[in-house]
């Protein structure tokens, strides 16, 4: 657009027919404004004359500010169609529809000189067309509800999950039936017949009866579970049958009783099954009952617990008493009670089972028991912990006949250290006296007994370990001493009792640790003659120790059997042994790992191992480094 003089193209604005503001370009300040433009615009002319165009409109600069950027730069003019704005005209905020361009003013240059917005409103033309097109809308979709509202209620009877029929007049004649309703009697013919006529086993049940107070009363009623005997087909064998159904009165337009509109669900199948799923329970509590079972379940939302009646007389809880998961903790002695509680919420919140042993002071004052729990939680859609379920076993007995059988090891395991030094010391001078002697066979002979002697004084001292763990009697005597050493010293040792394999130490350097220096030891020659023991054909055994943060980590590898994932959780148990053809031939009780584990852990490490089925184990062991 291009006008010879500023004059003309200011008399062309301000007799312009709509709304016209023109732009000085770029700085976008408002030169020549109409009073149609006020008009729309809404406020006055001193407020928009000489200013800054998005000064003037700034609810609208978010919306528009590129648009009128890019016409200086493309030379374009940019059009919009009955938008909808929202501009403060008069001192409020009014939504009104404008159809407006940005125009381009060139000079002789073909520069952009100014820009002229043309706006018109169509506020209430597109109001009207709006409100014409609503009420078409609302028309159709009035006249659309009302064809499926019909669709709805012929597909409702026909396509109806539950049986549904219409029982017409005071003969109850089949006057509508849904494929549902007739799958209960497949090859009956139902539809126009009289109830009694269709299905003649009705008569004299409580069914008629019912039916007939219902067009009586015009009262709904509903049968939940109900025993009606009826045959599948006309000439069928009547069977026991159970239905859930509502049996409701039809009127007519003078709101009489005409009819009744039958809705029926058949549940023998469910009846049935809660039949054996009764006789199924009744079996487990005489199970549960037999093998002195308890179980109890914490609800953590509401912190309240059902037992079960083994379970409250376990715990000696008297009739009446109702005590949270908390409160019944409190039974255990106080040393182990966190210990108890830990295992629990920490299975829970990794989603896996616990398995515990644990003392009680039961709550009527009884003799203390030991009991053992197993359980797990149960987790809602987002996977948050919202019960416990748990069983009780009172194992005081068996636990009993562990410790006096502890106490007989110990026992017999002490009583044979004394002769077993002595023996040890004969067995050392006597093969001191033979390293000259001519007889060779004797010097090796004594040799071998030597090392049997020392696995003898070995296995006796794990049992006799084992025997004070169980007691609690074992002692930690911690000293400071360093790791490599004594690890080279094990593998010296162990050296002597093997032949066939090689030990490989990838030493950590002087690292000092403060530990019981003996029972570390025994650990580390547990592991070593694990390894050699479970890699009959590999020969190379690699140790290494590392230090990572404030810890040590001691790893013992073998290139042997490896051990299945399923027994790594067992592995560290006591008397645990893992059972197959490749390793029943392998000496073994099984106290090694277990009596390792304990000390570990006694020591504030960790105790674990990583392998493969067929290609060998790694164990490892962490213990705290020595505080400078």
């Amino acid at each position: 657009m291009m006008f010879t003089s500023d004059q003309s193209l200011e008399n062309a604005v301000l007799n312009a027919p709509i709304g016209i503001c023109i732009l000085d370009a770029p700085a976008l300040i408002a030169e020549i404004v109409n009073d149609k433009f006020l008009e729309v615009a809404g406020r006055p002319y001193e407020s928009i004359h000489g200013h800054f165009y998005w000064d003037a409109f700034p609810e609208a600069r978010a919306y528009y500010e590129t648009a009128l950027a890019g016409v200086i730069t493309s030379k374009q003019p940019f059009n919009a169609n009955e938008v909808e704005l929202t501009l403060i005209r008069h001192g409020r905020a009014e939504n009104i529809f404008v159809t407006f361009v940005y125009s381009p003013i060139l000079n002789a240059e073909g520069e952009v000189c100014k820009i002229a917005i043309w706006v018109l409103e169509n506020t209430a033309q597109v109001t009207a067309r709006q409100k014409v097109e609503q009420a078409n809308l609302e028309l159709l979709a009035s006249e659309t509800r009302l064809r499926t509202e019909q669709k709805k209620l012929k597909s409702f009877f026909m396509e109806a999950p539950a049986g549904i029929c219409i029982l017409n007049g005071p003969e109850l004649v089949f006057e509508l039936i849904n494929p549902l309703y007739q799958q209960l009697f497949p090859g009956r013919d139902l539809l126009s017949k009289p109830l009694l006529k269709a299905v003649p086993e009705v008569e004299g049940s409580a069914i008629w009866d019912i039916l007939q107070g219902v067009l009586k009363s015009g009262q709904t009623y509903t049968g939940n579970e109900l025993l009606i005997p009826l045959a599948l087909t006309d000439d069928g064998a009547v069977m026991d049958r159970y239905f859930d159904f509502i049996y409701q009165a039809r009127r007519n337009e003078k709101d009489e009783v005409d009819g009744v509109l039958v809705f029926v669900m058949e549940v023998t199948k469910k009846v049935m099954a809660d039949k054996n799923l009764k006789s199924t329970a009744d079996t487990l509590k005489l199970a549960m009952d037999t093998a002195n079972m308890g179980t109890w379940h914490a609800y953590l939302q509401d912190n309240t617990m059902t037992l079960s009646e083994r379970s409250r007389l376990i715990h000696g809880i008297p009739d009446g008493t109702h005590p949270t998961l908390i409160e019944a903790s409190e039974m255990i002695p106080e040393d182990d009670r966190k210990r108890v509680l830990d295992e629990i919420f920490n299975a829970v919140k990794a989603h896996t089972q616990f398995d515990i042993q644990y003392r009680i002071y039961p709550m009527d004052s009884g003799k203390p028991k030991w009991l053992r729990s197993t359980g797990m939680g149960y987790y809602d859609s987002h996977g948050e912990a919202v019960s416990i379920l748990g069983t009780i076993f009172d194992i005081t007995e068996q636990k009993e006949d562990e410790l006096r059988k502890n106490d007989f090891i110990g026992m017999v395991s002490h009583e044979l250290k004394t002769p077993l030094t002595t023996l040890t010391a004969i067995v050392q001078m006597a093969g001191i006296k033979l390293k000259s002697s001519p007889d060779k066979f004797l010097s090796g002979a004594m040799d071998s007994a030597i090392v049997q002697v020392k696995k003898m004084s070995k296995m006796i001292s794990g049992f006799l370990n084992i025997s004070r763990l169980e007691s609690g009697k074992i002692l930690i005597e911690k000293e400071e001493f360093e790791i490599d050493g004594l690890i080279e010293e094990i593998i010296h040792e162990t050296a002597l009792t093997t032949k066939d394999h090689v030990i490989h130490f990838d030493t950590c350097g002087t690292v000092l640790i403060n530990a019981d220096r003996e029972k570390i030891g025994s650990v580390i020659s547990n592991l070593l003659s694990n390894g050699i023991k479970y890699s009959p054909k590999s020969k190379l055994i690699d140790i290494s120790c590392r230090v990572e943060n404030t810890m040590v980590i001691v790893s013992v590898k073998d290139y042997g059997m490896g051990v299945k994932r399923t027994d790594f959780k067992k592995l560290f148990d006591r008397y645990y042994r893992v059972e197959s053809t490749t390793t029943q031939h392998i000496s073994g009780f099984g106290i090694g790992l277990y009596l390792s584990a304990e000390i570990i852990r006694r020591h504030d490490g960790e105790i674990w191992i990583e392998s493969e089925y067929g290609q060998g184990s790694t164990f490892y062991f962490s213990l705290p480094l020595n505080p400078a």
